[in-house]
């Protein structure tokens, strides 16, 4: 009776138990809903608002909606509009230029990969030439053009990821080069623009 009385009320009483996902959340880009943390490119992201705007698995949406003709050539092309920031991998939109260029990447846990350079280059980010793969955390993509890209987006994440901690809204401008809603501050290329640009 005392247990049925302590679990009354409680999430698996209600059928809301989450597992614990963080052993593979950096290996998937993944959310952990128990300690409500999780990675984009191996970088940790505490705030789910972030993290769900970053959109690290893509979405399937009914392309033929988009009547941009960046847009539409990205969807064509495996590409990405800059104009609406939005890749497509796949037929999948991706919300962001790192996402976009993870989803192009192999997600590559590291007890599989061999290359002592590429292992060490998981733990952040880095480029094996030996090997001809770039890693950004557990993921490699193989063409060099869009590493460098992946690299430049990561840094304005990190950025992005360090300004959640004080405002959702100037993260998510910060990764579309537009402005916070609420600050009414204005971003591009991960740095703030001086008031009236």
């Amino acid at each position: 009776m005392v247990a049925a009385l302590c679990l009354f009320g409680s999430d698996a009483a209600r059928g809301r138990i989450d597992d614990c996902v963080c052993a593979t959340t950096r290996d998937t880009n993944g959310w952990c809903p128990v300690h409500e943390f999780g990675y984009v490119g191996g970088v940790k992201v505490t705030s789910r608002w972030l993290y769900e705007f970053a959109d690290a698995h893509g979405h399937e949406l009914d392309l033929s909606t988009f009547t941009c003709p960046s847009c539409r050539n990205a969807i064509a092309t495996n590409g990405f509009c800059e104009t609406h920031r939005i890749g497509f991998v796949d037929k999948l939109a991706y919300y962001s230029l790192l996402t976009y260029e993870l989803g192009k990447g192999e997600a590559r846990p590291v007890s599989t990969i061999s290359c002592a350079a590429c292992r060490k280059n998981s733990e952040t980010h880095g480029w094996c030439a030996k090997s001809g793969v770039g890693m950004i955390g557990p993921f490699a993509l193989r063409n060099r053009h869009d590493y460098d890209r992946a690299v430049t987006a990561l840094d304005i994440f990190i950025i992005a990821n360090e300004a959640s901690l004080r405002c959702n809204y100037c993260a998510g401008a910060i990764l579309k080069d537009a402005e916070c809603p609420a600050c009414k501050i204005r971003y591009k290329d991960g740095k703030a623009l001086p008031k009236g640009s």
